[in-house]
């Protein structure tokens, strides 16, 4: 475990940053003491993808001792697909100007769809990722395939390993995984020989009338196993870095409806389980004033605590790393 990883942040309008300002990001992170920068796609750099701003940007990220990567947006499986690929072709283009040799896709399926099945919806994301491989593989670029909340690790692992893991990876995004009652410590397990990108945040569960409800917490203030989740990264994972993120996204996993296990085959009961002792945990120390109850947490905290939080994400995630063996734990920035 002696790579060192380095540590930023995924700066967008959740953390108070318009679309086409990005040394604002850049800034931030720079006084932050953090090692790079996440965008959601080029076009929160330059909504009408200006070459000029894209080559500007990777030379003030350069200037600074920032990394900075991207995403190229939906992978489908709704809508136009010619449409779809036109746009994701002209991004990773982009991406490419941006100095970005890798960049992550999400998806937005829908489990319960009334009229195509979600393997059949898998299936159009695939026809979408293979429309891209012979790009990415001409050009040596990869597309990393988010663990979007409508996504289990198993569908994200099936889809990178039939589509060809040398060009398509896994873009680690841990708080998606409870919604679709993973435990995230062993679907990072599961994924790491494929984890290229991160997206890196804690999880608060607690029990409503149809199951558990995630809420958004820094790193180390909620219930993931992080030793675990990062050792995993460390030792067996080819990601270079750490990327955190803190944003809304709010999610049931509607384990009390017994319908929701029609759409859920992947669900074990061991790690269903770990999400169950999670809530009862939460609630627990919620009691005890230890952390914020489910309606403590039900306001829009607004973007300044958010970026608060991500300091705090970061003096965790240090600290975490220096306890592991022969880690240099990232840089020193200011852990406040």
């Amino acid at each position: 475990m002696t790579t060192r990883l380095k540590l930023g942040a995924m700066c967008g309008r959740p953390q108070g940053f318009d679309d086409g300002f990005p040394g604002q990001a850049l800034q931030f992170a720079h006084d932050r003491g953090l090692e790079g920068v996440l965008f959601a796609t080029p076009r929160a750099i330059s909504p009408d993808l200006d070459a000029g701003v894209l080559k500007a940007t990777a030379e003030r990220a350069a200037e600074l001792g920032l990394y900075v990567e991207t995403g190229i947006g939906c992978l489908g499986p709704f809508g136009d697909p010619d449409a779809r690929t036109a746009e994701l072709t002209a991004l990773i283009s982009a991406a490419r100007t941006l100095g970005c040799r890798q960049f992550f896709g999400y998806t937005r399926t829908v489990r319960d769809h009334t009229e195509l099945t979600h393997d059949r919806q898998l299936g159009l994301v695939r026809k979408t990722i293979e429309t891209l491989v012979p790009l990415l593989r001409a050009q040596g670029l990869r597309l990393n395939l988010k663990t979007h909340e409508d996504l289990s690790s198993h569908e994200v692992l099936h889809l990178v390993e039939s589509c060809g893991p040398d060009v398509v990876g896994v873009s680690l995004d841990v708080s998606n995984l409870v919604v679709r009652g993973e435990d995230p410590a062993a679907a990072t397990e599961r994924l790491a020989p494929h984890i290229h990108q991160t997206h890196l945040e804690d999880v608060a569960l607690y029990f409503v009338e149809r199951g558990l409800r995630r809420k958004l917490r820094p790193c180390g203030a909620g219930v993931l196993d992080w030793r675990r989740i990062l050792s995993t990264l460390l030792e067996r994972s080819p990601a270079e870095r750490l990327t955190l993120e803190q944003h809304l996204g709010q999610f049931d996993a509607e384990i009390f409806d017994p319908r929701w296990f029609t759409f859920e085959p992947h669900v074990t009961a061991a790690e269903l389980a770990v999400l169950v002792s999670g809530a009862v945990t939460c609630e627990a120390r919620a009691r005890q004033g230890a952390m914020p109850s489910l309606q403590d947490l039900a306001d829009d905290p607004g973007a300044t605590v958010r970026r608060t939080q991500l300091d705090d994400s970061a003096a965790f995630v240090r600290r975490t790393l220096a306890t592991l063996s022969g880690h240099a734990g990232g840089s020193s920035g200011s852990d406040s």
